[in-house]
């Protein structure tokens, strides 16, 4: 086993914080732990950057911290009976940060942007479902869909919506509805928004929001307890999440996430294109000691990419327990024997390092070397995303809030797929996949379909699921208004709700 990559800071917090004075009551100094994708919104597709987006700019509609639906730049909706449009009623009292007033031609000229193939947005099959989009007055959307999809509006949610001016680059200057508008921004350091005194919803009483990014979890944590930072939503030292817990100091909340963390295999590469590789190595995952031993509890061993909260979730579905024996029975089935190392990507997260060096040395049982390459967030994003130059990842995801979300992108083989990176391929999942965002997802029917096609994924093995994890979210006693969400880029879209009282 070799590591090879840029190694994770281990700055003391007052030399990574400047000795700067963060205790101001007009601003509110949030850790974080990775630098941003891009603040474009057609672009980005990772928490770290909605985090501040999501501050930002607002959507049609927000997830509350119950996972509902919730009005926002559009104060009601509706979805046709059968499937065919959902109509959009926007509100009347928005203006941009630049000061042009909110209107539906803002919503159609974001969608339409979406979907034009030579715009490049990363997330364009979300939106497929999408046809013409009609603006009848200043405050109505009409979106008539070519096919129906009942998790459209779902991913509308995670959609802020623009300013409709093609020449403006919001890679560069986000500009937005939201209670916060974009300042600056020093890469791997900082970033500065303020206060929005017309925002629509009241103007907060904190002037200024600053990002500060610091990639190592127990530096952050360090800086958090100096006082230099106000709030984390963030991975902390899971060592240290029980002294947290009873320290009258500070608040740490702890809720179950949306999401999980992954081992994918790049079924492109042999011999990593025989399912039977795939599930040897899937019984070479401690879970029950990675849960216990790396996270400290903070989560429980993966099954499958649905969340056992899920109706569609199946208890009763293929599940891979740790067993050597089998995995070497897999291995002699299949043939094979590992003749060359193997690469395995991710990024400089402590957590994920941890479980690389787990798996690559369990997986030295069936004779399996594997390299450790770690790389900052934005270069190991791109890597995947952009490229299939790697063997095996680890990552994550979170926001996983229906099955469809859950499945189409990671796993569909054709346009839908966008986030494909195993190169997955089965033709009934494709099937099953498409008929699911059809179906009523309040019916058996639903639950029947995306219940045999997670059970496909699960047992054919383009990812190994290690363990859903909680989302904690760690403060100070004097900030008030602010809590802990399940859906992580979330977390500070109320911002100008969040108050300091020192």
């Amino acid at each position: 086993m070799r590591i090879i990559g840029n190694s994770v800071r281990t700055l003391v917090a007052g030399a990574l914080l400047g000795g700067l004075a963060f205790a101001q009551s007009d601003r509110l100094v949030i850790g974080i732990g990775a630098e941003v994708q891009s603040m474009d919104p057609m672009v980005a597709t990772d928490v770290a950057s909605f985090t501040r987006l999501n501050a930002i700019m607002e959507p049609l509609v927000v997830f509350d911290p119950s996972f509902a639906l919730q009005p926002r730049l559009a104060h009601s909706w509706e979805l046709a009976d059968d499937i065919s449009t959902l109509t959009f009623y926007l509100r009347d009292d928005v203006v941009y940060h630049n000061g042009h007033p909110f209107t539906s031609a803002d919503v159609r000229y974001t969608f339409e942007t979406v979907l034009d193939p030579d715009a490049g947005a990363s997330n364009a099959a979300l939106y497929a479902a999408i046809g013409e989009i009609e603006t009848p007055d200043d405050y109505t959307v009409v979106f008539h869909l070519n096919q129906p999809h009942v998790f459209l509006i779902n991913n509308m949610a995670r959609m802020p919506i623009v300013p409709n001016d093609p020449e403006h680059d919001h890679s560069v200057h986000p500009i937005g509805t939201g209670p916060y508008s974009f300042v600056s921004q020093v890469r791997d350091d900082r970033m500065i928004l303020e206060r929005f005194d017309d925002y629509w919803g009241g103007a907060g009483e904190l002037q200024f929001l600053e990002y500060r990014v610091i990639p190592e979890n127990s530096t952050r944590l360090l800086a958090f307890e100096a006082g230099e930072l106000d709030v984390t939503q963030t991975q902390l030292p899971t060592t240290e999440l029980e002294r947290l817990e009873a320290d009258p100091n500070w608040v740490m909340e702890r809720t179950p996430g949306t999401g999980y963390t992954f081992l994918a295999f790049n079924t492109e590469v042999a011999p990593f294109d025989d399912y039977r590789v795939r599930q040897a190595l899937n019984h070479l995952i401690p879970r029950e000691a990675l849960v216990e031993r790396i996270i400290n509890g903070n989560g429980f061993p993966g099954i499958s990419m649905l969340l056992p909260t899920m109706a569609w979730f199946n208890p009763d579905g293929p599940e891979f327990d740790y067993n050597p024996e089998r995995a070497r029975e897999l291995l002699e089935e299949a043939g094979v024997s590992f003749d060359t190392p193997f690469r395995l990507h991710t990024n400089q997260d402590n957590v994920r390092l941890q479980v690389a060096e787990v798996l690559a040395f369990e997986f030295t049982q069936i004779g399996l070397e594997v390299e450790i390459h770690s790389e900052e967030a934005a270069a190991f994003l791109a890597r995947i995303q952009q490229t299939s130059d790697y063997d095996l990842i680890i990552s994550g995801w979170s926001g996983q809030l229906d099955p469809d979300r859950a499945m189409i992108r990671q796993f569909h083989s054709g346009d839908d797929g966008t986030a494909n990176y195993p190169n997955y391929f089965n033709p009934r999942v494709d099937e099953l996949l498409e008929l699911g965002a059809a179906t009523d997802p309040t019916s058996q029917e639903s639950i029947d379909i995306y219940r045999e096609a997670s059970d496909i994924i699960v047992s054919e093995s383009p990812y190994a699921f290690i363990w859903y994890a909680e989302e904690i979210a760690l403060y100070h006693p004097y900030v008030e208004g602010w809590t802990v969400h399940g859906y992580s880029p979330a977390t500070f879209q109320n911002a100008h709700l969040i108050t300091k009282n020192q």
